[in-house]
């Protein structure tokens, strides 16, 4: 059953969120086919997590995205993997898996925690993975390469040392799906940062000017 917030407004003086209650109450059939609660400001903040997981962030606006933020030094750290976790579960499924980020590697216990979550939220059909970095961070892969190791045995795992991408996706190529993050993992919850579905279209052409870079 989907759920939808529905605003209220009391045009009555003095008339407020119990006196809707007494008046839906005095209608049995509404409470018989319908469910209304009052949610707080925590819930509300679930629901709208779960729709710009599910919908992209890009979508609550009808002009083309740009820098809109979805996370910030404000959100717990918690609340931030949500988000991310959320995205990356649209990729579920992805065999041959691109990760494009210049900056991508890290030896920050948190940062290779989180990739540890991004990883496990992937399925079991993973065949492979590709980083394409500039190789500025090259000499910090060897924890997230022990992650992969310990979490995934059976993947293979190859670089791409290249200064052809500025911005950060993870990319299915097979499907052209994939998803954009404004920020390499280090810098999660230190900056503004986007996190985005990325159209079917983008998704395809990343993908063809990634793949004449791997190597044979």
């Amino acid at each position: 059953m989907s759920s939808e917030i529905v605003v209220v407004k009391s045009y009555k003086q003095g008339w407020g969120v119990v006196e809707f209650f007494k008046e839906t109450q005095k209608h049995p059939e509404i409470s018989r086919n319908f469910l209304i609660a009052r949610l707080n400001t925590e819930n509300i903040k679930d629901i709208l997590r779960e729709y710009i997981v599910e919908n992209g962030i890009s979508s609550l606006f009808h002009f083309t995205l740009t820098c809109d933020a979805v996370t910030h030094p404000g959100i717990h750290v918690d609340d931030i993997e949500k988000i991310i976790l959320g995205f990356v579960k649209k990729l579920n499924g992805v065999e041959d898996l691109y990760i494009i980020d210049p900056y991508f590697y890290s030896d920050e216990p948190q940062c290779v925690a989180l990739f540890e979550k991004m990883i496990s939220a992937l399925s079991e059909k993973l065949k492979t993975i590709t980083f394409f970095t500039n190789g500025k961070t090259e000499s910090k892969k060897a924890a997230m390469h022990a992650a992969l190791s310990q979490l995934a045995p059976h993947v293979i795992v190859s670089d791409v040392k290249t200064d052809k991408f500025h911005d950060r996706y993870w990319i299915d190529a097979a499907k052209n799906i994939g998803i954009v993050m404004g920020t390499s993992l280090n810098g999660i919850g230190k900056k503004i940062a986007l996190v985005d579905n990325l159209s079917h279209y983008d998704a395809k052409e990343i993908a063809q000017l990634a793949y004449p870079l791997l190597k044979p």
